[in-house]
Formats: structure tokens, C-alpha cells, sequence
């Protein structure tokens, strides 16, 4: 097993300020995917495009990584991870295990010197050797490239027997992030539309054209068009050739990728109460902060309802979800 160790200073290093947590996500797993390559001998530390989008990366994130020095493009489409900051300081590095290094001890040992170095790949060689040149070429800048070598690393716990409990990582639900998003609707589609060249401000002024419904076209939901971005910007391979924003909106090409509009809801109670959409806007929505309530809670209270829930009392369930989540 190879360990992909960050260091503990990147979540306030300089080239990380700028960059989406999407952006990191892709590196460390990146790291993770880089570091179970490295098993085999002929792996040169290659992330290739295909790779990026199997990672559940973009062409987009790539390229932000690249821009902040956290990859570096060694052919077009073809990265590789950057371990050190020019000053020696490492961002990352890998690790094998004991049993890995210990196997590969054993391999060396049944075949000789000369086997053994048919094992190692070009790319260790080849880090080994610019270690060493580095080290006599003292005063000059320290190489940036990730270095492929393994140590072993001790990640057991002083007493194993009495391992030190982890704290529970805060999760994020999917109503949370939504409203997250619905808080500045424009920003958010800004950060995924796909190209950032041109004036923020048109593109800010044609959004609330398209939302307020301008050339004959229906006006257009705030989350309806953050999903036309993202849909957008997952077809973009070249970011350089996808237009401006402002003019992708005017033009009206957003109806290309716009998502389906939510199907409306309606639903007769015994008593003859019909459940709507102006039923929960009377009995919800009018009783919440506005970007609260979102459509994950919608279609929660819908299927409640149908199952055979008291809607009064789901009602008051999501209301009081809304509050909470406002005073956070």
C-alpha cells in the first residue's frame, strides 16, 4: 500500500486562497489515484485528461490547478502533481508501507541487481538522479517535481490498543448546499461557467435579463439556470473557445442544457383538501427564510405525503428545519 500524505499546512497555503474546494477535491484524489499507480514500475506519474474526468474533474479544475502550481501541464491534456514550492518546502509526498517495501526488498533479493533495476521504473531513476544533481547544485532552486521515492511512515497510534477516537466529520446536506448556492444564484453560476473572460458585470446584467424574461422567453428560476451552467460546462473541453458569458446568456443558448422544470404537485386528501404548489406556499414558504426551502424539501414533503403523512404536521417539521438552519 502507498501512502498519499498532504501536509498540514495546505489548507492555508498560498496557492490554495483562490482555489474552489471542487479544485482540491480533484487533487487529493488525484494524489490517492497517483499513489496506487505507483505500484507498477512503468507508471510515470502521468494524469491525463481522461483521467481527470474519470476523478470526477473538468478540464476547468484542471486548468485552476495548474494556474495555482499545484499541477504542472507537461503536454497539452497530460499533468502531474507538484510537490514542493520552489523554496524546498513539500506540499505532499508518498509513502510506502513497511510490507510494500518489504516486498519489494524480497523481489530484489530473488533476482539479483540486475533484475531489480528492471523493476524500477524510468520515472525513480530518473528522480533519483535529479536528487542527486540538486544536491550538489547548492544555491540553485530546489526542483518543484513530485519525487516518486518511498520511506516507511509509522501512521499507527502510540498505544494501538487504545487508539485515539476520531471526531465525526461535519456533514453536508444536499438542502444545506442548495441554499448555499441560492444565496448569491449569479456568483455561483459565475464560478461554473466554464470561461472568465469578459466584463463579470455584463454577464451579471444579461442573468437578471434571463431571469426576469427578456426576448419573448419565459423567465428563467435562479437554481433552473445554475443547472443549465454546470450541464454547460460538462460538455466545454476547450474553455478558450466557449463565449463569453454575458453573451451565452443573451444569445439564449442556456435552453440548451436548461433541466426540466419540476413536475407540479397536486394531491386530494380524504376531506377534500387539495395539496399544490399554493398549499405549501401558504403553509411553508410564506413561513420561512427566503432560499430556505428548497426543492430536495419540496419533494421530501411530497412523498410524506402521499405515504399518508399529516401535511400540517410535515409542514411544521420542514418550517422548523428552516429556522434552524437560517440561525446557523
Amino acid at each position: 500500500m502507498t501512502w498519499f500524505m498532504i501536509d498540514d499546512g495546505i489548507y492555508d497555503a498560498p496557492q490554495c486562497e483562490e482555489l474552489p474546494l471542487s479544485a482540491i477535491g480533484l487533487w487529493a484524489m488525484a494524489g490517492s489515484y497517483v499513489g496506487r499507480q505507483l505500484r507498477h514500475g512503468d507508471y510515470d506519474g502521468a494524469i491525463t485528461m481522461q483521467r481527470v474526468r474519470k476523478l470526477g474533474g473538468s478540464p476547468k479544475l484542471a486548468r485552476q490547478l495548474v494556474d495555482a502550481g499545484l499541477w504542472r501541464e507537461t503536454e497539452p491534456g497530460v499533468f502531474e502533481i507538484v510537490a514542493a514550492n520552489p523554496d524546498g518546502t513539500m506540499l505532499c509526498k508518498y509513502a510506502a508501507t513497511k510490507e510494500l517495501q518489504e516486498k519489494r526488498a524480497r523481489a530484489g533479493r530473488a533476482g539479483g541487481k540486475a533484475s531489480g533495476r528492471s523493476r524500477r521504473s524510468k520515472n525513480e531513476a530518473n528522480a533519483s538522479a535529479d536528487s542527486e544533481a540538486n544536491a550538489k547544485q547548492t544555491g540553485k532552486q530546489k526542483r518543484s517535481t513530485l519525487t516518486y521515492t518511498y520511506t516507511h511512515t509509522d501512521i499507527t497510534s502510540p498505544n494501538p490498543s487504545t487508539p485515539t477516537p476520531e471526531p465525526e466529520p461535519e456533514r453536508t446536506t444536499m438542502a444545506e448546499l442548495e441554499a448555499k448556492m441560492l444565496e448569491d444564484p449569479f456568483e455561483t453560476a459565475w464560478n461554473a461557467y466554464p470561461r472568465h473572460t469578459g466584463s463579470k458585470t455584463e454577464a451579471e446584467k444579461a442573468w437578471n435579463l434571463v431571469v426576469q424574461g427578456v426576448a419573448g422567453r419565459p423567465p428563467a428560476d435562479p437554481r433552473q439556470l445554475i443547472g443549465s451552467v454546470i450541464a454547460y460546462a460538462k460538455t466545454v473541453d476547450e474553455p478558450k473557445y466557449a463565449p463569453n458569458m454575458s453573451r451565452w446568456l443573451r444569445q439564449g443558448a442556456y435552453t440548451d442544457t436548461m433541466p426540466s422544470q419540476p413536475k407540479p404537485y397536486r394531491h386530494a386528501l380524504p376531506d377534500g383538501t387539495v395539496i399544490d404548489d399554493r398549499w405549501i406556499t401558504s403553509h411553508i414558504r410564506d413561513h420561512v427564510p427566503v432560499g430556505t426551502f428548497t426543492d430536495s424539501m419540496r419533494t421530501d414533503f411530497w412523498a410524506c405525503v402521499k405515504t399518508g403523512i399529516d401535511p400540517e404536521q410535515k409542514a411544521k417539521e420542514i418550517i422548523n428545519e428552516c429556522q434552524r438552519k437560517a440561525q446557523r
